[in-house]
C-alpha cells in the first residue's frame, strides 16, 4: 500500500534523518531552527533570516531538493497542485497563511524523530519577535509639536491617556519583513536631544500611501499602536547616551530612514532600559501609575469592571512575570493553550498584587514579586470589590464553594 506524504511516521523520519545521502547538513539546520522556535513554526523568510541565508529561496530550494530525493528512493504519493506540480514542503510541515506570509508548522512526527536522533540536545530557544526603530525628525516635520497644526502630539498623548492606546501611521523602510505584532520604538533624531520617546506594536500589514510631506510620491507605511508616547519638547526621553553599552551600543539609534530593524541581541536590553527609564522619570502621564480606560468583561451575564494599569501591559514587566510564572492562572490554574490549542497560545491577563493607587512614584515595582498571571474570569472576581481580593482569598472562596 502506497504511503501518502500526510501519513509519514516518526520511524520513517528517523530513517530519513539518519540517511546522509538524503538529509544533508543544511536540511537538518532548517528543521533544527524551526524546532528551536516557541511554537515550532515560521515562514521561509524568517527561517532564512535566522539561519543567515540570503532569502527564502534558499529554504524553499533545500526543501524541494530533499523532497525529490525522498520521492526517488521511496514510493510515496505526493500531493499535487492544480497545475500538476508537487508540493514538497508538506513532507515535513503542515501550514497556513498569516497575512501574506505562509507559515510552516513542524509535524509532530518529525519533531519526535529529531529528538530521538539526538539532533535537538544542544538547541537553545529562539525568539521570532522582531522589533523596529521608527524615527521623527522635527526639522523635517515640525507640525507634530506645533499647536496650530494637526495632528498635534499633545492630542495623541491625551488620547493615549484616556483610552490606553493611540494608533499612528509611520513610514517603514523594512516593509518587506515587518508584520503585525512586531515591537515598535519611536526615536527623535536630528541635531539635538535625540533619543527614544515612544513604544508600541505594529498592527497592520505594510501599505503604500502618499509621502507625509505632500510630495508626489508614495512610501510604504504601517499602523503603530503606541502604549507609551512622550512629548520630547515637554517630557524627558531616553537619550541615546543611555544606549551606549552592551549590545545596545551595536545598534544604530539615529538612522536616516524610519522603520529599520533592531538587533535581536539588543532587544531585551532595550526593553529593560526603557522599563527602568519610565519607572523612575517624572512624566506627566506616567504609564506605570496612571490607570488606563476601564474595560467591560462579562461573566455569566453580569458586567464587571477591570482597571488594568499600563504598567501591567508593559512588555518588559509582563514578559518577566510570565517567564517566571508561566501562562496558567494563579487562582484556578486554567491554561488557555491546554484548553483551546494554538488559539490560546500565550493568552493570559496579568494582575497587580498591590493596588496601583497606593503605590508612590519612588516605589520600585518588581514584576516577579508584584505581578501574577490570572485568567480574565478570576481577574474580574479579584476586582469585584475595593480593595481587591487577594489571590489566596479568591482561591479559598473557590475551594469552599
Amino acid at each position: 500500500m502506497m504511503t501518502t506524504a500526510s501519513h509519514l511516521t516518526k520511524d520513517f523520519f528517523v530513517e530519513i534523518l539518519q540517511d546522509k545521502d538524503l538529509a544533508q547538513q543544511e536540511d537538518l539546520l532548517i528543521f533544527q531552527t524551526i524546532y528551536a522556535l516557541e511554537k515550532q513554526e515560521a515562514s521561509a523568510t524568517d527561517l532564512a533570516r535566522l539561519i543567515g541565508w540570503t532569502d527564502k529561496g534558499a529554504v524553499v530550494g533545500r526543501l524541494v531538493g530533499l523532497g525529490k530525493r525522498i520521492l526517488k528512493k521511496y514510493d510515496i504519493q505526493q500531493r499535487e497542485r492544480a497545475d500538476g506540480s508537487k508540493t514538497f514542503w508538506d513532507f515535513f510541515f503542515s501550514g497556513y497563511y498569516r497575512g501574506t506570509f505562509f507559515i510552516y508548522q513542524l509535524k509532530p512526527e518529525l519533531k519526535e524523530a529529531l529528538e530521538e536522533c539526538g539532533l535537538t540536545n544542544t538547541i537553545k530557544p529562539i525568539s521570532l519577535q522582531n522589533a523596529y526603530l521608527f524615527v521623527w525628525n522635527p526639522s523635517k516635520w515640525s507640525q507634530w509639536t506645533d499647536p496650530s497644526n494637526e495632528p498635534y502630539i499633545e492630542k495623541n498623548i491625551e488620547e493615549l491617556k484616556n483610552t490606553g492606546k493611540v494608533t499612528l501611521i509611520w513610514s517603514c523602510r523594512s516593509h518587506k519583513r515587518i508584520r503585525p505584532g512586531d515591537r515598535a520604538f519611536l526615536a527623535k533624531v536630528g541635531s539635538s536631544h535625540r533619543g527614544i520617546f515612544g513604544s508600541g506594536k505594529v498592527v497592520s500589514e505594510p501599505f503604500i500611501s502618499q509621502h507625509w510631506s505632500g510630495e508626489d510620491k508614495d512610501v510604504p507605511r504601517v499602523l503603530i499602536e503606541f502604549d507609551v508616547l512622550l512629548n520630547p519638547e515637554k517630557d524627558p526621553i531616553l537619550t541615546i547616551d543611555k544606549l551606549d553599552k552592551g549590545n545596545l551600543a551595536k545598534q544604530q539609534w539615529t538612522p536616516q530612514s524610519s522603520g529599520i530593524s533592531i538587533r535581536h541581541e539588543a532587544l531585551n536590553e532595550l526593553e529593560e532600559e526603557w522599563f527602568e527609564f519610565l519607572r523612575v522619570q517624572e512624566i506627566r502621564c506616567n504609564p506605570f501609575f496612571e490607570t488606563a480606560d476601564t474595560t467591560q468583561t462579562y461573566v455569566e451575564g453580569a458586567a464587571t469592571q477591570i482597571t488594568q494599569t499600563r504598567y501591567e501591559r508593559n512588555v518588559f514587566a509582563r514578559n518577566e512575570c510570565l517567564k517566571h510564572y508561566g501562562y496558567s492562572c494563579s487562582v484556578c490554574d486554567f491554561n488557555f493553550e491546554r484548553f483551546y490549542g494554538s488559539l490560546g497560545y500565550k493568552f493570559i491577563h496579568v494582575h497587580h498584587l498591590i493596588k496601583v493607587a497606593t503605590i508612590k512614584q519612588e516605589y520600585k515595582v518588581d514584576p516577579i514579586l508584584d505581578l501574577r498571571p490570572v485568567c480574565p474570569n478570576c481577574h474580574s472576581m479579584l476586582h469585584k470589590q475595593d480593595p481587591p481580593l487577594t489571590i489566596e482569598e479568591l482561591k479559598e472562596m473557590i475551594k469552599n464553594k
